[in-house]
C-alpha cells in the first residue's frame, strides 16, 4: 500500500515542541526586561514639573493673604475681605444702558453702509438696513417713558431722527452714499460723545458711592494694602473708566502695583488667579531680585535685549 504523506498539523508540532522541550529539562524562568534608564532631559522635565506644582500651591497661600480687595467687573464691583464674605454690589443705573444703546444706533448704522460704499450693484447690506430702520421706528416711539431728563431727551430724539432718516433715503436709492454717510457721522460726532459722557457721570457716581461706603468699613491699614482688579477687553483699556476713577481715589502711583487692568479677564475667579501670581511674583522678585516689579516684564526681556544687541547693535535710548 502507498502511503500518501500529509502536512503536520498545528497541534502535532506544538506537542512536539513541547515533548522537546520537557526531555531538555527544566527552564530557567524569563528574566524581566529592565526598564530603559530615563533620558536625562526627563530628569529635568520632571523637576520642572514638580517646582511648577510647587508654585501653584504657593500661589494659592498667597491669595489668601492678598486682602482686601476689590474686583471691578463691568456693572458690578465685589469687596473681598479676610475677616468677612464677599460683598458684590452693582453701582450702574438703568439709564446708563439707555445713553449708550442710543448712541450705538448711529455707530451701528455707519458700520452697515461703510462696507459697501464703494460697491456699486451690491445688494447685501440691504437686509440689515431694514432690519436696523425696523427696530429704530419702534424705539423712538418709546422714548418718551425711558425716563431720560427733559433736557436730554431731545438729544435721543435727534439721533433717532437724523438716523432713521438716512436709512430710509438709503433704501430709497437703492445704493449707499459715501458723501452722505459721511456727513451724517460727523453730524452725529457731539450728540454721541454727549450721551457717551452722560452715561460715564451716571456710573462714575454709582462707582463712588460704593466704594465710598466700603472704605469706610476698611481700616486705613487695610485700605493701604488694598488691590483693585478692574476686569475688560483690550480695546477700552486706555483711559479706561473705573481705572480713572481708583488712579484718583489711590494715587497715580498704584496704577499697575495695587490697582491692576486685567485684559482679556471677564469673571471674577479669573480676576483672582491673576492677583494670586501678581502678589507671589512680586514678592519672588523682591526675594531674588531686589526689584517687586522685575517679574511683571517677561523673565527673557534682559537676556533678549543683550543678544539682539549682540545681532543688530546697541538701540539709542
Amino acid at each position: 500500500m502507498i502511503r500518501i504523506a500529509t502536512k503536520p498539523t498545528i497541534a502535532a508540532l506544538l506537542a512536539a515542541l513541547a515533548a522537546a522541550g520537557c526531555a531538555a529539562g527544566p527552564q530557567s524562568p524569563p528574566v524581566a526586561a529592565a526598564d530603559p534608564a530615563p533620558a536625562p532631559q526627563q530628569a529635568l522635565m520632571a523637576l520642572n514639573k514638580q517646582a511648577r506644582a510647587n508654585y501653584a500651591d504657593g500661589k494659592r497661600e498667597m491669595l489668601l493673604r492678598a486682602r482686601p480687595a476689590i474686583v471691578v467687573a463691568f456693572d458690578d464691583a465685589t469687596l473681598l475681605r479676610a475677616d468677612a464674605p464677599a460683598q458684590t454690589e452693582s453701582f450702574t443705573p438703568p439709564l446708563y444702558h439707555r445713553y449708550k444703546e442710543v448712541a450705538h444706533l448711529p455707530l451701528g448704522l455707519w458700520s452697515t453702509l461703510a462696507p459697501w460704499v464703494d460697491r456699486p450693484g451690491q445688494t447685501a447690506w440691504r437686509a440689515p438696513l431694514q432690519a436696523l430702520l425696523e427696530r429704530a421706528r419702534a424705539a423712538r416711539a418709546t422714548l418718551e417713558g425711558v425716563g431720560f431728563p427733559p433736557d436730554r431727551l431731545g438729544r435721543q430724539q435727534q439721533i433717532f431722527d437724523r438716523s432713521i432718516a438716512l436709512m430710509e433715503a438709503t433704501l430709497a436709492a437703492g445704493r449707499p452714499d459715501k458723501a452722505a454717510l459721511a456727513a451724517f457721522a460727523q453730524a452725529m460726532a457731539a450728540p454721541v460723545l454727549a450721551n457717551g459722557d452722560d452715561a460715564a457721570a451716571l456710573q462714575i457716581d454709582g462707582l463712588h458711592a460704593v466704594v465710598g461706603s466700603w472704605r469706610g468699613a476698611l481700616t486705613a491699614a487695610q485700605w493701604r494694602q488694598l488691590h483693585v482688579l478692574v476686569l475688560g477687553p483690550k480695546m477700552p483699556r486706555a483711559d479706561n473708566l473705573a481705572m480713572q476713577y481708583f488712579e484718583r481715589v489711590m494715587g497715580r502711583a498704584e496704577r499697575d502695583r495695587r490697582l491692576l487692568y486685567a485684559e482679556g479677564i471677564f469673571d471674577r475667579d479669573g480676576a483672582l488667579s491673576l492677583l494670586g501670581t501678581v502678589v507671589t511674583d512680586r514678592a519672588l522678585a523682591q526675594a531674588f531680585f531686589g526689584d517687586p516689579m522685575r517679574m511683571d516684564r517677561d523673565f527673557l526681556s534682559d537676556g533678549a535685549r543683550k543678544r539682539l544687541d549682540q545681532i543688530f547693535g546697541r538701540q539709542a535710548p
